[in-house]
């Protein structure tokens, strides 16, 4: 009896020391003060990152005049994002053969949904159907199947 007790106790220390691992509220927290604020100011992270896209948007404006300032007629971005463009041509064309087979898969699913399945036959005895004859004569070529009736349950 007293071996029980023992199981059982050390069952539940165990159990609370998963429930104190899996949930942080049962975690033991540190009694002392609070750690104080960090102090924040203008060499942190984000005033850095902040500045480092200020003048990186000032220097692309710089850029952009003198590039459109050169006397072309196109931006060069707007060359780049023509060159690797399709055609309108290709594109035309590659949207004629979606809406082709696109009108092929509906009425393949058309098709499909309207079939229905033959109705089944609920044989009485289905097994006798597989049983080979002990006579080595094959299953159902000595009776003719017109006058065979299906009956229903």
């Amino acid at each position: 009896m007293a071996s029980l007790f023992n199981r059982a106790a050390i069952a539940s220390s165990r159990s609370g020391r998963i429930v104190q691992k899996r949930f942080g509220s049962h975690a033991h927290h540190p009694t002392g003060p609070e750690a104080p604020p960090t102090q924040e100011g203008f060499t942190s992270g984000g005033f850095k990152l902040a500045l480092t896209a200020v003048v990186g948007l000032i220097a692309w404006s710089r850029i952009d005049e003198h590039l459109t300032s050169q006397g072309e007629e196109k931006h060069p971005i707007t060359r780049y994002i023509e060159y690797y463009m399709r055609s309108e041509k290709e594109s035309n064309r590659l949207n004629e053969q979606h809406i082709v087979l696109a009108h092929q898969a509906a009425e393949e699913k058309k098709f499909y949904s309207a079939a229905t399945l033959p109705p089944k036959v609920q044989l009485r005895y289905p097994d006798l159907m597989s049983n080979a004859s002990g006579k080595c004569i094959q299953v159902g070529s000595n009776i003719s199947p017109e006058g065979v009736v299906p009956k229903f349950h």
